[in-house]
C-alpha cells in the first residue's frame, strides 16, 4: 500500500512538474502576441480583374506579396459553393462547429505527439487563420513558440469572432500552392472557374492539397484515395448522401495542367501531368488584346500608383473593349499581307465617345510588350491632308476649290542647295489647276502644300497640334505628313469627320471599382471642337470621294466594305517607311499603321510597297466583321450645305460630273459666254467667287 501511495504521489508530482513546465512555456512563449485588432485592420492584397464592356473577364492582373505574383481574389462566405465548403471543413477540421478555437480532441493528440518530439498536428481552421496572417513570420517553424501562441490567440478569436466570419478569413489566406492564395485564386488556378462553382468532387480535390499543395497537386493518384477516403467518411457521418457521394467520385475532374482519363465508375485510368505552371497566374494574365491589357495597366499605374495596383490590387476594372471587334482586328491582322520584317498597328474607337473599341499593337513577337498603336509616333504621310483641307474650309474654300498642281521652291537650310523642292509621290505633276477633291482624289503632295501656304501654315500647324499631332515647328512640311502621330491619335483625330467636327479623347477605361464595389474612377467622354460642322461634314465627303470616285482606279477602292458607306485616305512616307490607311464609318473610326520598329524603308517582293496595296484590305477586313450584323448607311449632313456636280478637274458644274457638298453660297458657277465689244472678252459673270491661290 505504502508503495502504491508513493508511486501515485510520483505521478501526481510528475504531472504537476510536467502541468508546470508546460505553463512556464506557455508563459514564456505568449508573453508576446500579436495585437489581435490587427485582424480588423488586416490588409489582404487582391488579383484585379478586367471586364471587356460586354462584362465578359479579359485579364488579370496579380498583386504582389514579398516580391512574387499573388493569385487571390477576396470572397464572401455566401460567394463559395456550400459543397466546397463542406468539402474544406470536413477535411480540414470537422469539428469546426463545436469547439472553441482549439479542438481538444486534436489538442491531446498535439500534445502527445509533441511528447514524441514531433510538433505537428492540433491545427483548426481557427488556428491556420492566425498561422497566415498574424503568426505568418512563424508559419514554417515547427516549434513549441507558435503551437502556444496559437493556441492562445484561437481562444480570442472565437470570443470575439463568429464561426462564419473565421470561415470566411480562412477561405481568403490559406494557400493553395503555386502562387494561388484563398479559394478564389485556387478555383480558378486548379478549375479555371469562380468559387460559386465548384463542385463537391472539385472541393475534395481542392481540400486534399491544403496540407501540402505543391507535392500533392504532382501526385493525382494520391490525392484521388484521399478524396477516397474523405468521401466514404462523410457518408458514415451524414454530411452526404451515398448517391451525392458516388456521383462525386464518378465526376472526372481534371485540374489544370493534367491530361486524365477515368472509367465509367470513376477509376482513374491514365494521368500526366502536361504543363506544371498552367495553375501559375502571371503578373498579367490575359485572355486577348495584350496590347490594349497593357495599356488599361498603364493608365491604372497612373492613376493609382504601383502601391494601389499591386500592393493591395482587387481592383475591379471594366474596359472599353468589344470582344467581337477584337477578335475581327485580330483576325485582320493575323491574315495581313505584310512588307518584310515589317510591324502592324490596328485600332478602332467609337467616334462619338472615344472609347477603344479594338487594338492591335503587334503581330510579329511573342510577349512583346511594345504598343505601337498607342506609342508608334510615326509621319502620317498623306493621311494628314483631309485635315489640312477640312482647314482649307473652314477659311471658306470648297471642294471645288482650283489648287494648283505645280513644281514649287521653298528656302530651306537642311536641304541640298538649301532649297526645298516637294514632289508628288509619283514625281511628276499635272503643271495646272485641278479641284482640291481631285487633288485629294491623286493624293498629290504640291496642292496641298500650295493649301497650307495660302490658309497659313501656323493656322495649320495649329489646328493639327490641336488633333492630337506633335508638331515641332509650322513649316510647309506638316502638310503632306512632316508632323508625328500614333494610331491612335489619328483615329481620335478622324472621329471628327463623323462627329461633327469633335476630335475625341480615346479611352481605355470607364470605370474602376475596388473590392467593396465602391467606384474609384468613372470616365466621361472627352471632346473638343477641332472643326466647325459645315467643314468636318465636307471632309468626310471629301474621304468618300478618295475611295468611290475613281472606281477600280481610284487609291481607296480596297477599303470598301458592301452595304457599308466608309471613307477614309491613304499615306505614304518617304521611302515607303511607314504605310497608313486611316478611315472612318458610321459607328467607328479606324487606323493601319505598317511599318518596321527600326523605321527601314519597306519591301515587298524586293519593290517599295504602296500603302493603296497594302493597307486598305486589313483595313477592310477588319471593318467588315467589327460592324457586322450593326447599322450601315451615312451620316445625315448638317444644314447649310448643298449638293452639286462638278467636273473633278475643273470644278465647274456638269451633269455628269461627281457629286460634292458645298456651303450655301458657295456653288460653284458656269462662266458666262464671253462678251463682245470693244472691252474684250472678260465678261463679269466669269468670275467665280473662290479665295485666290497665290
Amino acid at each position: 500500500m505504502r508503495a502504491l501511495r508513493l508511486a501515485l504521489l510520483l505521478l501526481a508530482g510528475l504531472l504537476a512538474g510536467a502541468g508546470l513546465a508546460l505553463g512556464y512555456l506557455a508563459y514564456a512563449h505568449t508573453r508576446d502576441l500579436p495585437d489581435l485588432s490587427q485582424l480588423d485592420r488586416l490588409r489582404l492584397t487582391a488579383t484585379s480583374t478586367l471586364y471587356a464592356r460586354d462584362g465578359t473577364p479579359l485579364a488579370q492582373i496579380a498583386s504582389v506579396e514579398e516580391g512574387r505574383a499573388i493569385r487571390r481574389g477576396l470572397v464572401r462566405l455566401g460567394e463559395v459553393s456550400p459543397a466546397a465548403v463542406a468539402a474544406l471543413v470536413f477535411s480540414e477540421d470537422r469539428r469546426f462547429f463545436g469547439h472553441y478555437g482549439v479542438d481538444l480532441v486534436r489538442l491531446f493528440g498535439a500534445l502527445y505527439a509533441i511528447l514524441r518530439g514531433d510538433l505537428q498536428g492540433g491545427s483548426t481552421i481557427t488556428t491556420q487563420v492566425l498561422k497566415n496572417t498574424l503568426l505568418r513570420d512563424l508559419a514554417q517553424d515547427r516549434s513549441l513558440e507558435r503551437k502556444f501562441k496559437e493556441w492562445v490567440l484561437a481562444l480570442e478569436v472565437e470570443r470575439r469572432y463568429t464561426k462564419a466570419e473565421i470561415l470566411e478569413m480562412y477561405l481568403n489566406v490559406v494557400p493553395w500552392g503555386g502562387n494561388a492564395v484563398g479559394i478564389k485564386g485556387a478555383a480558378e488556378a486548379y478549375f479555371g472557374k469562380d468559387p460559386a462553382a465548384l463542385t463537391l468532387a472539385e472541393g475534395l480535390y481542392l481540400a486534399s492539397l491544403v496540407p501540402a499543395p505543391n507535392a500533392r497537386y504532382a501526385d493525382l493518384k494520391g490525392v484521388r484515395g484521399r478524396m477516397r477516403f474523405l468521401l466514404d467518411q462523410m457518408v458514415a457521418e451524414g454530411w452526404v448522401s451515398p448517391e451525392a457521394a458516388e456521383a462525386a467520385w464518378r465526376e472526372p475532374i481534371a485540374p489544370r495542367g493534367w491530361r486524365v482519363r477515368y472509367d465509367e465508375e470513376g477509376n482513374l485510368l491514365e494521368a500526366e501531368l502536361v504543363d506544371p505552371e498552367a495553375r501559375i497566374l502571371r503578373q498579367l494574365d490575359y485572355r486577348m488584346a495584350p496590347h490594349f491589357v497593357l495599356e488599361v495597366r498603364r493608365f491604372l499605374e497612373a492613376r493609382f500608383g504601383r502601391e494601389k495596383v499591386y500592393g493591395q490590387g482587387g481592383l475591379r476594372v471594366y474596359t472599353t473593349l468589344d470582344p467581337a471587334m477584337q477578335r475581327a482586328a485580330e483576325a485582320a491582322a493575323r491574315n495581313a499581307r505584310l512588307p518584310d520584317g515589317a510591324e502592324l498597328a490596328l485600332v478602332g474607337l467609337d467616334p462619338e465617345t472615344g472609347e477603344v473599341l479594338a487594338l492591335v499593337g503587334g503581330v510579329r513577337r511573342e510577349g512583346d510588350e511594345y504598343n505601337r498603336a498607342t506609342r508608334a509616333l510615326r509621319n502620317p504621310g498623306s493621311a494628314v491632308k483631309p485635315l489640312v483641307y477640312a482647314t482649307a474650309f473652314e477659311a471658306g474654300w470648297t471642294q471645288a476649290t482650283p489648287v494648283p498642281d505645280r513644281p514649287l521652291e521653298f528656302p530651306d537650310p537642311s536641304q541640298p542647295g538649301g532649297i526645298w523642292r516637294p514632289r508628288n509621290f509619283s514625281g511628276t505633276f499635272l503643271n495646272r489647276e485641278v479641284t482640291l477633291r481631285q487633288a485629294h482624289n491623286l493624293s498629290l503632295n504640291l496642292p496641298a502644300v500650295y493649301t497650307a501656304q495660302a490658309v497659313g501654315v501656323e493656322r495649320v500647324a495649329e489646328k493639327l497640334a490641336q488633333a492630337g499631332f506633335a508638331v515641332r515647328y509650322p513649316t510647309l512640311a506638316i502638310a503632306i505628313g512632316g508632323a508625328s502621330v500614333t494610331p491612335v491619335d489619328l483615329a481620335a483625330a478622324y472621329a471628327a469627320f463623323a462627329n461633327g467636327g469633335y476630335r475625341v479623347t480615346p479611352l481605355f477605361v470607364k470605370r474602376v471599382e475596388d473590392a467593396q464595389g465602391r467606384v474609384l474612377f468613372e470616365a466621361r467622354p472627352e471632346r473638343r471642337r477641332l472643326f466647325d460642322p459645315l467643314a468636318a461634314y465636307q471632309g468626310w465627303d471629301l474621304l468618300k470621294g478618295f475611295v468611290y470616285d475613281l472606281g477600280e482606279r481610284g487609291l481607296g477602292h480596297r477599303a470598301r466594305v458592301p452595304g457599308r458607306v466608309v471613307g477614309g485616305k491613304t499615306g505614304t512616307t518617304n521611302e515607303a517607311r511607314d504605310l497608313w490607311f486611316a478611315g472612318v464609318t458610321r459607328g467607328l473610326s479606324a487606323v493601319v499603321w505598317v511599318g518596321r520598329d527600326d523605321n527601314q524603308p519597306l519591301r515587298m517582293g524586293g519593290r517599295e510597297p504602296s500603302s493603296s496595296v497594302v493597307n486598305p484590305p486589313i483595313w477592310r477586313d477588319f471593318v467588315t466583321e467589327a460592324l457586322r450584323g450593326r447599322p450601315g448607311g451615312d451620316f445625315p449632313p448638317p444644314p447649310g450645305l448643298v449638293r452639286v456636280r462638278v467636273d473633278l478637274a475643273s470644278g465647274l458644274p456638269a451633269e455628269g460630273g461627281v457629286e460634292v457638298l458645298v456651303p450655301e453660297g458657295r456653288v460653284p458657277q458656269a462662266p458666262s459666254p464671253p462678251a463682245q465689244g470693244p472691252e474684250g472678252l472678260l465678261g463679269e459673270g466669269g468670275l467665280v467667287p473662290e479665295p485666290p491661290i497665290p
